[in-house]
């Protein structure tokens, strides 16, 4: 049995522990069962007595745990609020649209200057060639460039000047016969197949449609614009019609090109990455993304080359091994152009005429409390105001007052309340039952005045007590110190701040030992209170003072459920063989009623 819960799961009046149904006074006419309980109410009401402490006991430890939940939760609040960060914040002003700028407690107020003469760039590897075939020429096929779309017999609407022109396109043409085609429209000459790329241009206005077919896309002219310079018009391919789809597998990119490409893993910076020959551009390019090699890759379907970047800026490396799978001649970077990253370079100075030269891998600069991000460079000085941010303190400082006020009313409460009397238990809520508690407890009364002395606590330094910084009892200074209470006056509190920061600072925040801060004062106590083994645990925990006296509690309990059982037990006995007894007598005297009566007859 669970001696710690069964005052908890015992209902009394009493528990008899016969399974079986007692009948009194069939033969005596006596009420046994009204016998029995007075009896035994003498040990019940022990027992319920026993019973009511332990509950009591139980909701003083649950009250207790609260207590401990409040007190880390304010000395939680102190860990940030005493902070140099939190109590000397500063206010950056810039109207620079290229860097922004934050200041730590360490920075100077002031007024900074900055220029920024570069920003840091990320290392590259760009294919040294395309990916695709480039040796195509005049006297391919349309039908056999299949690199990226499917050739389709087409048809195209060209209007040149205020004339339309109708060109049939079929798979069965060559480069050059479509060249001649357009060269109907336009002229010869205007019309022109060079590196893989149709140009085309005419001294008019012109626009093309395609009505049917494939041969814009083909011949990646879809999304090309068309340009004018002077009085020539023209428009040419986006790409080379060699250049390859992303979905195709890479056996097909190899065969494009006739190259030989084995099963295995590319390492891109010493990380491995698998692939087939079944494996798509755009598959390898994802498990290049989702890898730990450093790198962003990326297809420019314009280029038909791939682009490897390194995810972080400065002089960072792209090393490339394919274990001689052929998958770097494959894609190009055999012959790769390395561009390294660099780092950025910005200037500062605290009066513009001197100034001093800060170097990162990164676009983040840090200098003397200052923590600068660069987003472009410029010609023009960057001018930075740095301040006291007074508000912030201020905010900082009434959200102290309120959590203390907080806290030092839910003590001075359950110091001061008193528990509810016109409710059955069972009406009650669990805050209910809790309430009047730990009136008047002494524990509690420790921890309420030790609180409040930090009200007028003299702490070592340029600023000594509260109220030279505004926070006090108010004008209610009797009726607020009994509970604890603080007021701000925040005028007095802003006087201060901009008059010495440092000292407001040091008033709360302070840790060197013979001058610490009050802030650090109140959490250092609130610590020896709350931690594990300390003044809460040692009362209110598993192992505490409460926990112990609820095992003896509960162990007297058991005691006396097993003896009024017993004692039910044996009063029923008595009072069966009483019954018994009774029985037998009025037996006896039926039976000598009867013989008597037959005498007297005869």
């Amino acid at each position: 049995m669970d001696l710690s819960s069964i005052a908890n799961t015992i209902n009394y009046k009493y528990q008899s522990s016969s399974s079986k149904i007692q009948f009194g006074g069939l033969f005596s006419g006596l009420d046994t069962s009204s016998i029995i309980d007075a009896m035994l109410s003498t040990d019940v009401e022990k027992a319920n007595n026993l019973s009511t402490k332990y509950k009591q006991l139980d909701l003083k430890q649950k009250v207790y745990q609260e207590l401990d939940d409040k007190l880390e939760g304010f000395m939680n609040f102190l860990s940030t609020f005493k902070l140099q960060s939190s109590l000397l914040a500063k206010s950056v002003e810039t109207d620079s649209q290229i860097l922004t700028v934050s200041a730590n407690a360490n920075a100077v107020n002031g007024t900074y200057y900055v220029k920024v003469l570069s920003a840091a760039t990320r290392s590259s590897l760009l294919s040294g060639r395309t990916i695709g075939p480039d040796n195509i020429n005049g006297s391919t096929t349309f039908s056999n460039l299949t690199y990226r779309y499917t050739p389709v017999n087409s048809e195209i609407k060209i209007q040149k000047s205020s004339s339309t022109y109708t060109v049939s396109i079929n798979t069965t043409d060559t480069i050059d016969e479509i060249v001649s085609k357009l060269e109907t429209v336009f002229g010869s000459g205007n019309v022109t197949f060079s590196e893989g790329k149709l140009k085309i241009q005419s001294n008019e206005a012109f626009a093309i449609r395609q009505t049917s077919g494939t041969f814009m896309q083909v011949f990646n002219l879809s999304d090309a614009p068309i340009t004018q310079n002077g009085s020539t018009y023209s428009i040419q391919s986006t790409a080379h019609v060699g250049a390859i789809s992303a979905n195709k597998t890479l056996s097909d990119i190899a065969s494009y090109r006739g190259l030989t490409l084995t099963d295995g893993e590319i390492k891109i910076n010493d990380v491995s990455i698998s692939f087939s020959s079944t494996t798509t551009l755009t598959q390898l390019i994802s498990a290049i993304n989702n890898s730990n090699a450093g790198v962003t890759a990326r297809y420019d379907a314009n280029s038909d080359k791939l682009i490897l970047t390194s995810t972080s800026t400065g002089s960072t490396t792209i090393s490339i091994d394919d274990n001689g799978t052929g998958l770097s001649q494959l894609l190009g970077l055999d012959v790769g152009v390395f561009n390294v990253g660099s780092s950025a370079h910005i200037q500062i100075s605290n009066d513009g005429v001197n100034w001093t030269d800060l170097y990162s891998s990164s676009n983040n600069f840090s200098y003397d409390g200052l923590n600068i991000t660069v987003k472009d460079v410029s010609s023009s000085v960057q001018t930075v105001s740095v301040t006291n941010d007074t508000d912030a303190i201020v905010e900082q400082v009434k959200e102290f007052v309120n959590n203390w006020n907080e806290l030092m009313d839910y003590i001075y409460t359950r110091l001061t309340e008193s528990a509810v009397t016109d409710k059955e238990e069972d009406e009650m809520t669990d805050e209910e039952k809790m309430q009047g508690v730990l009136k008047n407890d002494s524990f509690l009364r420790t921890i309420f005045n030790k609180m409040r002395e930090y009200i007028t606590k003299n702490v070592s330094g340029d600023i000594k007590y509260l109220w030279e910084l505004g926070i006090s009892t108010g004008s209610y200074g009797y009726e607020n110190m009994k509970m604890g209470k603080l007021e701000l006056d925040e005028d007095t509190l802003r006087a201060k701040i901009e008059e010495d920061p440092e000292a407001v600072w040091a008033f709360f925040g302070n840790t060197e030992t013979n001058s610490e801060g009050l802030a650090q004062q109140i959490q250092k106590y609130l610590r020896e209170v709350t931690k594990y083994g300390g003044q809460i645990d040692s009362i209110a925990g598993l192992n505490g003072s409460i926990s112990r006296e609820k095992r003896v509690l509960a162990q007297q309990l058991a005691d006396w459920i097993e003896r009024i059982q017993k004692k039910e037990q044996d009063l029923w006995t008595r009072f069966s063989a009483l019954e018994q007894a009774v029985a037998k007598m009025q037996s006896i005297g039926s039976y000598l009623s009867q013989i008597t009566a037959s005498k007297s007859s005869s």
